[in-house]
């Protein structure tokens, strides 16, 4: 199950979250930022919650990708192969299974 949430951001404030090296799809001073939440009932890690803030929306020729500026998993495991294999800032949280509604 996931949930890709995007949004504009401005593009000043997204560079405070994108590698300089890196260059920034941008149009009229907005880029793409976002929340990507997701729960894998299997993964390499088994399974897992996350949470991706995305900083902005990069160019990666011959195409352009989300930057994962924050990713939040609920495992050790989880961070640890994020960190490792994948190169992502992730780090451990915990999630509350708790939904609520109005109305």
């Amino acid at each position: 199950k996931a949930l890709y949430q995007l949004h504009l951001i401005r593009a000043r404030d997204a560079r405070a979250h994108v590698p300089k090296d890196l260059r920034l799809v941008e149009a009229f001073g907005y880029t793409l930022g976002g929340v990507y939440m997701a729960r894998y009932d299997s993964s390499p890690c088994g399974k897992l919650d996350e949470v991706v803030i995305l900083g902005g929306l990069v160019w990666n020729p011959p195409t352009s990708c989300a930057w994962a500026s924050r990713v939040y998993v609920d495992s050790k495991e989880a961070r640890e192969h994020g960190v490792k294999t994948c190169g992502l800032p992730s780090r451990v949280a915990k999630f509350d299974d708790a939904v609520t509604t109005q109305g």
